[in-house]
């Protein structure tokens, strides 16, 4: 099974990311958001052809957005995503969060 994107989440009001050393930081959207954290980047995921080929990086790829497009159909014939799930590219979106981080 090759990997592809994962873990996003969504209508998330708040989230915090915190390391025990280093300290946390904490998002709050101004309206519910998506948002996914990675341990490697956009272009590992794309090289890698097994899971076990992904890195484990020094670093997190935090990813947040107001919305996503639906990963597909009602099939895995090639059945366009559902028109509930699928983000107008030609509309204009604003969003907006507050970043918060604490050194303790």
């Amino acid at each position: 099974m090759a990997p592809q994107d994962n873990a996003n989440r969504s209508d998330v009001r708040w989230f915090a990311l915190s390391n025990l050393e280093k300290g946390s930081l904490k998002v709050t959207g101004l309206q519910a958001l998506c948002f996914r954290a990675w341990p490697y980047t956009e272009e590992d995921l794309e090289k890698a052809q097994h899971p076990y080929e992904l890195p484990h990086r020094d670093f997190i790829n935090l990813n947040i957005d107001l919305n996503i497009h639906g990963v597909g159909g009602n099939d895995a014939w090639g059945a366009r995503t559902m028109d509930k799930y699928t983000i107008d590219g030609n509309q204009a979106y604003k969003y907006g969060f507050i970043l918060e981080y604490d050194a303790e």
